[in-house]
C-alpha cells in the first residue's frame, strides 16, 4: 500500500485521522481522544480482576478496541500494511504470525512466575512496541495491556513520565539491556 493510499484510507484531506466523532482539527481530535482513552483506561484497570487473564498477544486487540472504539472505526483491528514513524520501520505485517508467536512465548514465560521482573516487562514492552499492530494508539494500548498483566500478578507497573531513555535503549544498536531498561520502570508488589 502506498503512502497516498494509506493517507486516503485513514486521513481527512487536511491530515487529521478520520474518526467517529467527525472532528477534522488534529488538535481538537488529540484533546478529545486523550480524554476518552484515559477514561476508558481507568475503567478497564478498575475492573481488571473481572477480565480474563492475559495469556496471549491477541488480547491486546480487545484492549485497543476498548480504549479507542468511541474514536476510530478500526479500533482493535490489526493492520494489513507496513508502518513507519519517522525513520523507524515497525514489524512487517507479513511477519505478524511469527512476531505474535514470539511475544506469546514471552507472555508464557512471564506467567510461569508469581511475580514478573522489571526486565521481563521491559522485554515485553520492547517486543510489543516493535510489533505495533495498530494504526494509532499502540503505546497506550500496550501500557494498559502490561498494567493488566501486572495486576494479575499482584503488581503495580508504572512507566516513566518522560520515556526518552527507554526509547533510546530500545533503539540502540546491538543487544538490548533489558535489565538496565527494567530499572526505568516502576514495579511494585501489591501484596506488601
Amino acid at each position: 500500500m502506498t503512502d497516498q493510499e494509506l493517507a486516503d484510507r485513514f486521513n481527512y484531506p487536511n491530515g487529521t485521522l478520520k474518526n467517529k466523532l467527525g472532528i477534522t482539527d488534529a488538535t481538537d481530535l488529540a484533546r478529545r481522544e486523550f480524554q476518552i482513552v484515559n477514561e476508558n483506561a481507568i475503567a478497564l484497570l478498575r475492573h481488571a480482576n473481572e477480565l480474563p487473564k492475559i495469556r496471549e498477544i491477541d488480547q491486546l486487540n480487545r484492549v485497543h478496541r476498548f480504549l479507542f472504539d468511541e474514536v476510530y472505526e478500526w479500533a482493535g483491528e490489526v493492520r494489513d500494511y507496513n508502518l513507519t514513524k519517522g525513520n523507524h520501520f515497525f514489524q512487517d505485517f507479513q511477519t505478524f504470525r511469527e512476531a505474535a508467536s514470539w511475544i506469546n512465548s514471552l507472555l508464557d514465560n512471564a506467567n510461569q512466575n508469581d511475580q514478573i521482573t522489571a526486565s521481563a516487562y521491559a522485554e515485553l514492552l520492547d517486543n510489543i512496541n516493535e510489533y505495533h499492530p495498530f494504526r494509532e494508539g499502540n503505546g497506550r494500548s500496550t501500557k494498559v495491556f502490561l498494567q493488566l498483566l501486572a495486576l494479575q500478578h499482584h503488581q503495580y507497573l508504572n512507566f516513566p513520565r518522560h520515556q526518552d531513555k527507554l526509547v533510546a535503549g530500545f533503539n540502540q544498536d546491538g543487544p538490548i539491556d533489558y535489565q538496565a531498561l527494567g530499572q526505568l520502570l516502576n514495579v511494585q508488589d501489591l501484596d506488601q
